[in-house]
Parts: C-alpha cells; sequence; structure tokens
C-alpha cells in the first residue's frame, strides 16, 4: 500500500517558536505515529496569493494526496481546487467548501479556550494593575482571545486593565520588543504576546515581570524562553486532527468537513505553569477546564460590556460555539485600545 503523502505550506519559518512550530511539531507527530503508512514535506515562508497557489499546484502535480495551507487561504484555494479532484486541500480558517468537486475541508482552533486558562493564571498574580498585551493583527481569532484574557483576568483582579498594541505582523522580532518595551515604560506589571517572536519574553525577563506566552510550550522545561517570568501559556496541538486526516484518507474514509475544536478535542492544551501560579489558582484553573470541556462552564456568558460602555452579550445571552469563528468585532470592557480600522 503507499503511503500517504502530506504536503504542509508554512507562512512563516517551521522555528518560529510559535505558529508554524506548533504545525511542525503535528506534522512530525503525524510521521511518528504513521511511520511509512505516511510521508510529509513543507515549504516555509510562502505569503498568501500567487505565491500560495503555486505552492499549492505544485504540490497536487506531484501527486501529494494532501496539502494544506496554515494560514488563511481559502480564496487562492477555491481558485485552484477544481483542477485536482485527486488531492485533499486542508486550509486554516476557511469556511466555504468546494461542494462540486469535495476536495476541501478546513479547520481552526478556540484559542480563546486557552486564552481564558491563561487570563485566570495573570490575574491571579499579586500587584497587577496593568497588563501590556503585543498582538500580531486585529483578526476575529486574536480579538476574541484577547477578549477573554481580560475578562478571566479581571475575574481575579476586577481592577486590571489590558493595554494592547497591535503591531501588524505575526513575526517581527524589532515591533514585537518596541511594543512590549513601550507597554512596560507605561507601567505595565506584566506582558502577554499573540505573536512569535520570542522578543516580549525577553522585555519581560529584562524588566522582572511576568510573561504570558501563545502558542508553544515556552516554560523552563519547554523552550525556556524566559525562565525567570514564565507564568503561563496555551499550546496548538493540531497534532489529532492531522492524525485523523491523513488516517482517513488511509482507509478511503475522507469526507469535506470544517472542523473548530478547542479543549474538548484536544487542539489546545497548556504548558507547565510558573511558580508564583499558586495551588488555589492551579485548582480554580483545573476546576474551569474541566468545566469548559464538559460545557457547565461559558466564559462567553452575558452579560458582556465592550469598552464602549455598550452591552454586547446581553445577560443570559452568550456568543453560542457555531459563531465564534465570526467573534468578535468589539474590544471588551477592561481593553485600553482600539481595533484598527484598516
Amino acid at each position: 500500500m503507499e503511503p500517504v503523502r502530506m504536503a504542509f505550506i508554512y507562512d512563516g519559518q517551521a522555528d518560529d517558536g510559535g505558529w508554524n512550530q506548533a504545525y511542525d511539531a503535528a506534522r512530525q507527530y503525524v510521521e511518528a505515529n504513521m511511520g511509512d503508512r505516511v510521508e510529509t514535506t513543507f515549504v516555509e515562508e510562502v505569503s498568501p496569493g500567487s505565491e500560495t497557489q503555486a505552492a499549492l499546484e505544485d504540490f497536487a502535480e506531484q501527486g501529494y494526496d494532501i496539502v494544506i495551507g496554515t494560514t488563511y487561504i481559502q480564496d487562492d484555494l477555491l481558485d485552484i481546487t477544481p483542477n485536482y479532484p485527486d488531492t485533499i486541500f486542508l486550509s486554516w480558517a476557511g469556511w466555504q467548501l468546494d461542494e462540486e468537486v469535495g476536495n476541501v475541508g478546513h479547520f481552526d482552533v478556540a484559542t480563546e479556550d486557552g486564552r481564558y486558562l491563561d487570563g485566570l493564571a495573570a490575574g491571579s498574580q499579586p500587584d497587577v494593575d496593568m497588563i501590556g498585551y503585543v498582538a500580531g493583527f486585529a483578526i476575529e481569532e486574536v480579538v476574541r482571545g484577547l477578549n477573554i484574557f481580560t475578562k478571566a483576568a479581571r475575574e481575579l483582579n476586577p481592577g486590571v486593565e489590558v493595554r494592547v498594541v497591535w503591531v501588524n505582523s505575526w513575526y517581527d522580532p524589532p515591533a514585537e520588543q518596541q511594543a512590549a518595551q513601550t507597554l512596560v515604560d507605561l507601567g505595565a506589571d506584566l506582558l502577554a504576546g499573540e505573536v512569535n517572536a520570542p522578543a516580549v519574553a525577553g522585555v519581560a525577563e529584562e524588566a522582572g515581570i511576568p510573561y504570558v506566552h501563545y502558542g508553544t510550550d515556552g516554560s523552563p522545561t519547554g523552550t525556556g524562553i524566559a525562565p525567570n517570568s514564565w507564568l503561563s501559556g496555551f499550546v496548538f496541538n493540531w497534532a489529532p486532527y492531522f492524525l485523523a486526516q491523513a488516517e482517513a484518507v488511509a482507509a478511503g474514509a475522507w469526507e469535506p468537513a470544517i472542523f473548530y475544536g478547542g479543549l474538548k478535542d484536544d487542539m489546545i492544551d497548556m504548558a507547565p505553569f510558573g511558580p508564583t501560579v499558586s495551588d488555589e489558582t492551579l485548582a480554580l484553573i483545573q476546576e474551569r477546564r474541566e468545566a469548559i470541556i464538559d460545557g457547565t462552564f461559558d466564559y462567553f456568558a452575558g452579560p458582556i460590556m465592550d469598552n464602549q460602555g455598550n452591552v454586547v452579550v446581553p445577560e443570559g445571552g452568550t456568543v453560542p460555539w457555531g459563531e465564534r469563528t465570526a467573534c468578535c468585532q468589539w474590544l471588551i470592557e477592561g481593553v485600553v485600545g482600539e481595533i484598527p480600522t484598516s
């Protein structure tokens, strides 16, 4: 039996310390679990648009069974998928399937699950009045993660504010360092990042303040990017999804679908917490984690106010699971900043 051939298209470096590194860990996991039943490869630093289309077509023409785009490439994808009916195409955060050919699937992950638990850890820290948050682009996923992080932090520290700076990049170490230093200069007592370079961690370490990471295990037992400042960090776990996709192809049972998973699907995990997270807080985090998984706790339950004083989720309301990928076009109460208009 011929191996399933999988190709990954990364928009950054495979060892970027965040987004793409998590994908590459999943690729290696599939190899480790399927052995000679799978063959994988990847290309790095491929921008959406004509570069991505060329990579998609190249892998399809080489006869790869599954080609995976790890950033938003839906428009690029749907332009070419009808030409390669024997190749399955998967992409992050897409929402439109190819109904005619049936060879397109999409996947997304509930980062807000992890950001809620990160927020509890941040809110538990003493003497924190301002949290500095360095974010990449103001897309829905990042905004809803920022909102839920803030909501959780304010559950334990009602007076804390979260000041956000957008760097309009996923990987720009100088810009991330400058943004983090600006936040420290403004009085941030804790730093969090939703970008990929270790620059924010370095600023936190230099300032001697706690740090919350994004996407990979940067703890002292992981990559150790902030050994003295490390507090928390959720971890992407794409591995179960990609293994399931490869196994389905191997069994001839693959079907097109849109998948959105979080803690309950093992798509989100948590790196080890830092030593300043108390046993009491760890117990609360574990309790809330289990409640999120079994559906008895909803961090989107209203009432929720935005930072302009408007009710965005009324009392008794929520943001339903099936609508969360489109949330949010607002910043929650407690966030200092705004969503860029362009």
